[in-house]
């Protein structure tokens, strides 16, 4: 009995809260200690958190820093999304992957720069733009792929799995070989048609050659790399990715510095680094069982690979579009002189590259989307569109502001030529202006492409180049300037954008209305 005096005592020694009992129960919520789980995990509006920070205060140092860390908790929440651990999983070694080609190229061109001299500089510079756009206009391979593999892969459908990635490496190796034998036999006639200096032809030839034999392995790695963003998996595509630069450019120093094979031997480095890297997706995708050796054994049939061929007409054809409007561009830019045109060079190095952020987070948004599109869940599928839209615009913003900032210290990274960098400097808030727009459209393009809408896509971008266009046949007769060409360009942003927006938010969309319900609705799913 002596004890209990003691503990009234300490009762009584409690400190008497200051605050009303409406603001005591809502810190008490704010810790958890009346509410259920499910109410814990959703965030405090923001009046309830001013007003339990301020109840916090006046019941002291303790129990105010203890409101202020529940209030901190409460807005970190909801800044996140049940879904940011698979989007970042999926987007960091996507991002790594998207820059680690650009950064591997700078380094290559500065080798064979140094050592080989300027006319095989510009060789190499020329067949590099042919190569790649023979490649690219068959890269609807890694984007026909993804979404199969993932709503495959959501149903479990191991044997769908292994027939999709099979019958992409022999429509793959297919179109590969017929485009090694077409740039092998004609690079000379391509040279030519593009006015190349004879000086620049014969070693241009020599890096072609020896570079195309790449073409198979470059497709076929476009398929790999569909499968496994299929199963959203960006990091072993990754580590194929960084092996094969490795090794490219350890045989470039060998094949240049050590033989002397010059420029043959620089393509040939690339075409062996090519060939090493579709090896390790090789490897990699049949021993995890992805796809079945008797599968791969077995040429498809017309059937099999005509719903990749359709989708992939439309992708091409969208690509052609948009690759064509720029062309015409640096076509009309260049009648303005080499001023005019370093300039653009320098505008279109920077919007690529900064670019690169949000071709990480479409993606993550293409395998997502697709993966619960697979499972027919266009609730969580719709969710993870407005999370990487919500991230994307974010960092479109970043971008806008760091650019802004940088308006004038930019350009003197890329020339020291005074006119060239007036240039930039004019154009250069334009670009700035459309990062949030250029990041909105590239995680719309994820979710169209997750959905397999390529009919959609390509039909936007039909009706976009036209307006393109037009812009620029304006600007050719009307001699506009630098600007307002760039202006024009932009009209690929801006049509990419609203047909997407279009297309997602109608009710027959692949996201089937979703979009128009309450964010809180999929918060709470």
């Amino acid at each position: 009995m002596a004890a209990l005096p003691s503990v009234q005592a300490c009762c009584q020694r409690q400190p008497q809260p200051s605050c009303s009992q409406p603001a005591l129960l809502l810190r008490r919520r704010q810790l958890g200690s009346s509410c259920s789980p499910r109410q814990r995990r959703t965030p405090q509006r923001a009046a309830d958190v001013v007003r339990g920070l301020a109840a916090g205060a006046d019941d002291g140092d303790d129990t105010g820093s203890m409101g202020v860390e529940a209030a901190a908790a409460a807005w970190w929440h909801r800044l996140g999304s049940p879904y940011d651990r698979e989007i970042f999983l999926l987007a960091i070694p996507a991002l790594f992957s998207v820059l680690l080609d650009p950064i591997m190229g700078m380094v290559s061109t500065a080798v064979i720069g140094s050592k080989l001299g300027t006319a095989p500089l510009a060789a190499v510079g020329l067949v590099t733009i042919c190569f790649n756009f023979s490649n690219f206009i068959w890269n609807f391979l890694l984007y026909t792929t993804t979404p199969r593999i993932a709503a495959a892969a959501a149903r479990k459908d191991d044997a769908g799995v292994s027939q999709i990635a099979a019958h992409g490496l022999w429509l793959a190796g297919v179109i590969g070989v017929s485009m090694t034998v077409l740039l092998s036999t004609q690079c000379p006639r391509i040279f030519a048609a593009m006015g190349a200096a004879p000086e620049v032809v014969a070693p241009a030839v020599a890096y072609m050659r020896a570079r195309c034999l790449a073409s198979p392995a470059i497709l076929g790695y476009y398929v790999l790399s569909g499968t496994f963003r299929g199963f959203k998996d960006t990091r072993t595509p990754l580590a194929a990715g960084m092996f094969s630069n490795v090794l490219h450019l350890g045989l470039l120093l060998v094949l240049v510095f050590g033989l002397g094979w010059g420029v043959a031997g620089a393509g040939l480095a690339t075409s062996i680094s090519h060939w090493a890297g579709l090896a390790f997706l090789l490897a990699t995708v049949l021993s995890r069982g992805y796809m079945r050796a008797s599968d791969l054994a077995r040429p498809p049939s017309w059937r099999e690979v005509a719903p990749m061929l359709r989708n992939g007409l439309f992708l091409s054809a969208r690509s052609l579009l948009a690759m064509g409007s720029l062309m015409w561009a640096t076509r009309l830019i260049a009648g303005f002189g080499a001023v005019g045109l370093a300039a653009h060079e320098i505008l279109r190095q920077i919007w690529v590259f900064s670019n690169q952020a949000f071709t990480s987070l479409d993606i993550a948004t293409q395998s997502l989307v697709a993966f619960h599109l697979g499972k027919a869940d266009r609730r969580s599928a719709a969710a993870v569109f407005r999370r990487t839209l919500g991230l994307a615009v974010a960092a479109g913003v970043a971008i806008l502001g760091l650019l802004l900032a940088a308006r004038e210290s930019l350009p003197g990274v890329f020339t020291k030529d005074p006119a060239v960098v007036r240039q930039v400097a004019l154009v250069l808030p334009l670009i700035a202006a459309y990062m949030p727009l250029d990041a909105a459209a590239s995680v719309m393009d994820g979710v169209l492409l997750g959905s397999q809408e390529a009919g959609w896509m390509g039909r936007t971008m039909l009706f976009t180049a036209a307006a393109c266009a037009c812009g620029l046949l304006l600007c050719q007769r009307m001699q506009w300037p630098l600007v307002v060409i760039w202006f024009v360009i932009k009209f690929l942003t801006v049509g990419r954008l609203i047909g997407n927006t279009w297309r997602l938010w109608s009710r027959s969309g692949p996201l089937a209305g979703e979009l128009r319900a309450a964010p809180a609705a999929a918060a709470a799913k």
